[in-house]
């Protein structure tokens, strides 16, 4: 990365940290609405508006540098979808376990005792279990990899 590029990415980080503070001060010593029944800051909706706003940024720039990148290294780009078929393969093989039968929960009426929000958190049970084990060897390989150098 250039060093002017790098310069004015440290000044927007601090920029943005700053306005950060700002906003939480404000949320916090800001006062609270009259008539309310539970305690309302006076600031909740700028705190919340400014939020959305750090959270569509953080989109746009989540979806426009590895556009760039692609454009800029297609070698490496090819590396980063082997990685995402890889993470796709995982997360289908854990919907393919995922198990749809109905839970007997006494008293229970809800909506969330069917299959479609039961076969979700078994996926995302059975994913998260996969990428934790694959995470903890990696470290073992690499630590151990390391001590034989």
């Amino acid at each position: 990365m250039s060093n002017t590029l790098s310069k004015y990415l440290n000044i927007l980080t601090y920029v943005m940290l700053g306005l950060t503070v700002i906003f939480v001060a404000m949320f916090y010593f800001g006062g609270e609405l009259p008539n309310q029944t539970y305690d309302t800051p006076v600031y909740t909706d700028s705190l919340i508006s400014y939020a959305t706003v750090l959270f569509y940024i953080t989109v746009a720039i989540s979806v426009l540098f590895p556009i760039l990148q692609i454009i800029d290294n297609p070698k490496g780009a090819l590396k980063g979808l082997a990685g995402l078929a890889g993470l796709g393969l995982i997360v289908f093989i854990a919907y393919s376990l995922a198990d749809d039968t109905l839970l007997k929960l006494p008293g229970y009426t809800g909506d969330d005792n069917s299959a479609g929000p039961l076969v979700f958190a078994d996926t995302v049970l059975y994913t998260a279990y996969v990428l934790g084990v694959g995470a903890i060897v990696s470290i073992v390989v690499t630590e151990t990899m390391r001590k034989f150098r």
